[in-house]
């Protein structure tokens, strides 16, 4: 199994990946940003959703990242976006209360330290600034995943990976946001789910098939091919989202 190098994950990234527009929307029905705000995306990855955030609101929009590789891609898609590479958990070099808004999609399980992440998050947001955290559950990774239907060997692997909805929703406590809160955030459904995992497995475009065999991801493909031969398999993505106010 092979360490995760964002860098050359990037090469690939755009290919497997898309900004979520659901995400977007959730966001902006929840808190009001207007164009004297500023708002900062953690873990922007090559920038997708934060290009989809910049063409929604007209706040001002950063994104941060540590993969150079990553901001390369994201550096290309938007002149008006302010890109910045840097560490999710410390924050260094953002001001204090310098965002309304800061949110972070499919990123906290990479983060080891989210107790002094959600500190540093609260640091940086202004009064009554808001963070959401969209991110997938132990009971969505056990019952619901389309990747662990096939794949199951990631199942472990992601259960260590991801935090308990318990250990969230308590960091963010214990930094001092209030009104926290779980909730389900339904998406599209994706009727070309078959097809689209498979290319996603054969790229190792998710970092969790960069952690098991070859042979498993092997297994896998063949396993939805075999549901390909009955018809097309779809999937209707939930995605929980922790939110919090300062």
């Amino acid at each position: 199994m092979s360490k995760i190098n964002y860098d050359k994950i990037s090469e690939l990234y755009d290919s497997v990946r898309s900004g979520d527009p659901e995400v977007i929307a959730y966001i902006l029905e929840n808190k009001l940003l207007g164009h004297e705000s500023k708002v900062l995306e953690i873990g922007c990855g090559s920038g997708n959703n934060t290009v989809l955030m910049a063409a929604a609101t007209e706040a001002e929009v950063h994104g941060l990242d540590q993969s150079r590789g990553m901001l390369g891609k994201a550096e290309k898609k938007s002149e008006r976006i302010h890109f910045i590479q840097g560490d999710a958990v410390t924050l260094e070099g953002i001001k204090d209360e310098s965002f309304d808004a800061v949110y972070m999609v499919d990123v906290i399980h990479h983060i080891g330290d989210i107790a002094t992440m959600f500190r540093n998050i609260y640091r940086v947001l202004n009064k009554e600034g808001m963070v959401f955290v969209f991110t997938d559950t132990h009971e969505k990774i056990r019952d619901e995943r389309l990747t662990c239907k096939y794949f199951p060997e990631t199942i472990k692997v992601e259960l260590e990976r991801y935090q308990s909805t318990d250990r969230i929703l308590e960091a963010m406590k214990e930094c001092g946001f209030k009104n926290t809160k779980l909730e389900k955030l339904k998406c599209e459904e994706r009727l070309d789910a078959g097809d689209y995992l498979i290319k996603v497995a054969e790229t190792k475009g998710y970092s969790v098939f960069h952690l098991i065999s070859d042979d498993a991801i092997e297994r896998g493909i063949q396993r939805i091919r075999e549901d390909l031969k009955k018809g097309p398999v779809a999937y209707m993505p939930n995605t929980p989202v922790f939110s919090g106010a300062k």
